[in-house]
């Protein structure tokens, strides 16, 4: 009965406890490959990407250094090469027939061009990020090519490379696949990645002309001398409060795209209780079912990701100037054998809001020194650490010297001598001494010995008249 009582009130004891650790086990946020595993749906593209572009931290990707097509994505960079040599939206452009005629037996996006016919930049412009018109597309290359389109897919190519995008090339400014050529490596093929993808759009919604056409949903294109008036229709229906896809006026443009090759695509971003982030998926397909109904699953997986952040993530400030996130090492310190590491500046991030400071850890970069020598200056750097969460890098630290550390120079110089005294050169040096001291003493003992024999030497007289004198 003892027994049992002792086993009953042990249970008592330890069972929250228990339920506590269950709890943080269940609590903990998951990673997987560096970023935060947000639970993927089963419809999930082969290409995912969730940036917070306020500070450039990666929420979540999936293949986001995978190479691909990028469909009508491309007519962002069109869009953006055309205003960095025009802002003028008024100017008038009058459509060559060639220009019309490239677009012949693609069976592909056109808003209806015809040759001669006269509008503004801001109409084509809306046509490209709105109907995504590859006609429109055709139409601004040639007119700011100087006549010859593929000098503006040159300007097309040389400005995405001075945005640091290190896999994207274009063959043209719409983005049509070129089908006679398997893979992404001709460069009759257009190609990029999610992650260029992101520093192409990061741009385009820094130019408010872009961010404010393709926020829009519908836009009315004027009658002019050759055409009726037109109605425009924005293909993002993360925009549309009728779509199944809406996701509300937090939406702030930027563009879709589908080819065979590049599957079904959305670049979308948001900005809601000051977080902007701009999601993309690619490599898309209409074969997941909602309700009964094809779906895109593109549209699914942006609107998916974006709530998904607004939900989980928030900005905090993990740590001050005076949180120890360390210690290192001092050689000849007065009094001191170590030195706390403090960040140099207040460490703020976008992070799951159920994690905070005492869940990470403090990763030491490559080289990082394991020793400092005195004197050190509070506020001296130490060195780079990373603040980790599981894989995830939260953040980049610069780790200072907390405090002063003075120097014992009675200690410096013992050590000095010390190391002195082990090093090979003192060694080799010491040995030459020797064998010079050896060497002079022989000398010198050899000339003691011819010295003293030279006094022990006896005079033989052979005149003994001169003794008897």
């Amino acid at each position: 009965m003892k027994k049992l009582l002792i086993f009953i009130l042990s249970l008592i004891f330890v069972l929250p406890y228990c339920s506590l650790i269950a709890f943080a086990e269940e609590d903990t946020v998951a990673t997987t490959n560096g970023y935060y595993d947000i639970e993927a749906p089963e419809y999930e593209p082969n290409i995912a990407l969730l940036v917070n572009s306020d500070t450039d931290t990666i929420i979540y990707a999936k293949n986001a250094y995978e190479v691909t097509a990028p469909a009508s994505l491309t007519k962002i960079v069109t869009g953006l090469v055309v205003l960095s040599k025009c802002s003028d939206l008024q100017t008038e452009i009058t459509c060559s027939q060639a220009a019309v005629d490239s677009l012949l037996g693609t069976d592909s996006s056109v808003i209806g061009l015809v040759g001669g016919e006269t509008t503004t930049l801001e109409m084509l412009l809306y046509c490209i990020f709105l109907p995504s018109a590859n006609d429109a597309a055709a139409v601004l290359a040639e007119h700011f090519g100087d006549g010859d389109p593929q000098n503006f897919v040159d300007d097309m190519n040389e400005y995405v490379q001075s945005l640091g995008c290190t896999n994207t090339h274009f063959a043209n400014p719409h983005g049509l696949d070129d089908e006679s050529v398997e893979g992404y490596d001709s460069d009759t093929q257009n190609r990029t990645t999610a992650y260029d993808m992101y520093l192409i759009s990061k741009a385009a919604l820094q130019n408010d002309i872009i961010a404010t056409i393709s926020s829009t949903y519908g836009k009315t294109m004027p009658a002019n001398n050759m055409s009726d008036e037109k109605y425009l229709y924005n293909t993002n229906p993360l925009l549309n409060e009728y779509s199944p896809y809406y996701f509300g006026e937090e939406i702030c443009g930027l563009k879709t795209g589908t080819t065979d090759k590049a599957g079904s695509c959305l670049i979308t971003s948001a900005t809601k209780n000051g977080y902007t982030y701009i999601a993309i998926a690619m490599g898309g397909s209409f074969d997941y079912f909602v309700d009964g109904m094809p779906s895109n699953t593109a549209f699914l997986m942006c609107r998916y990701m974006l709530n998904w952040a607004f939900e989980n993530i928030k900005m905090k400030v993990l740590a001050d100037i005076n949180y120890v996130m360390g210690e290192v090492k001092v050689e000849y310190g007065r009094g001191v054998d170590y030195v706390a590491l403090v960040p140099q500046e207040k460490i703020s991030s976008v992070v799951h809001e159920n994690i905070d400071i005492n869940d990470m850890t403090v990763v030491m970069a490559e080289g990082f020194p394991t020793s400092v020598k005195a004197p050190v200056k509070k506020g001296d750097v130490v060195g780079t650490a990373y603040l980790m969460y599981g894989d995830v890098k939260i953040a980049d630290i610069r780790l200072v010297a907390q405090q002063d550390v003075k120097r014992n120079h009675l200690w410096a110089a013992f050590s000095w001598l010390e190391k002195l005294v082990k090093s090979k050169v003192f060694i080799v040096f010491a040995i030459i001494i020797i064998i010079i001291l050896i060497f002079l003493f022989i000398t010198k003992n050899k000339r003691r010995v011819k010295k003293e024999r030279k006094k022990s030497r006896i005079d033989i007289v052979k005149d003994y008249s001169k003794l008897a004198k």
